[in-house]
């Protein structure tokens, strides 16, 4: 008996210490520490962590020199990726589609699809990818009914004129992971708010692309800049103004769970 309940403990320990510790609301800056090396690639990780509707949610930026390959191509069963390129051109291949992309680019690769990229410029490629792995079951069927993986440039997106700055919509549609996925992109004038502070279920990051601003988060203001990367839990007062010179640009990154 004592040694039945000995080991139903050690299994009860042992699945807490995998489960990932919550992150909070924050902004999240490259960190401090040398990049990684894993193959073809150095990569900076930004945060890891489990979130209310996210089991786990990786958020890091990679770097392939010229020529290089993250790896062969390979797939994800559990999560799906969202890849945003920062600098450079990245060759991306997602099962048999292959499109260059330049900074704003940006691919969503949902679960099971295999996945490989390549720089085969003459100058380093560096990209974020943030992973997520959702508390509900993965449904791979919703994401092909709903479009499957996406792949395209920025100069792809149309643009909407605004009297704050101008806004491109990126896709808003159901994925392997989410009931619903919504990512646009935003660029907003010297001294400009987004909008008045406010809160929603949905859990949203915001990956700044340029200039600079500043962001509530629950009564305290952050300063936020380019290559940075905020996430807003649920239901947490927020809002985002540009208290630069020039003008500002963010994705903005909304997530919906079955449970909504």
């Amino acid at each position: 008996m004592k040694t039945t309940l000995l080991a139903v403990g050690v299994l009860l320990t042992s699945s807490l210490q995998t489960q990932m510790a919550p992150l909070p609301s924050a902004v999240y800056s490259k960190p401090k520490q040398a990049p990684k090396q894993d193959g073809g690639r150095q990569s900076s990780e930004f945060a890891k962590g489990s979130t209310l509707d996210l089991a786990e949610l990786s958020i890091h930026t990679s770097t392939l020199k010229p020529g290089q390959t993250n790896h062969p191509l390979q797939a994800y069963n559990d999560s799906e990726e969202l890849v945003i390129v920062q600098d450079g051109r990245l060759t991306a291949t997602v099962q048999d589609s292959t499109k260059t992309l330049g900074p704003g680019g940006l691919l969503l690769i949902v679960a099971g699809d295999k996945q490989s990229f390549r720089n085969a410029s003459d100058a380093p490629a560096t990209y974020y990818v943030l992973k997520f792995k959702a508390k509900d079951p993965v449904d791979r069927q919703r994401a092909l009914t709903g479009g499957g993986s996406f792949m395209k440039d920025w100069s792809q997106f149309k643009v909407v004129k605004t009297d704050k700055g101008e806004t491109r919509p990126v896709f808003d549609r159901p994925s392997s992971v989410f009931k619903r996925f919504d990512v646009h992109a935003t660029v907003l004038k010297p001294g400009i708010s987004s909008h008045a502070p406010h809160t929603h279920r949905a859990e949203e990051i915001i990956l700044m692309t340029k200039g600079s601003g500043e962001i509530l988060i629950d009564k305290q203001a952050h300063k936020a800049a380019a290559g940075d990367v905020v996430l807003l839990r649920a239901n947490v007062p927020h809002a985002f103004t540009n208290t630069g010179s020039a003008e500002c640009g963010y994705f903005a990154i909304q997530w919906h769970s079955n449970a909504e």
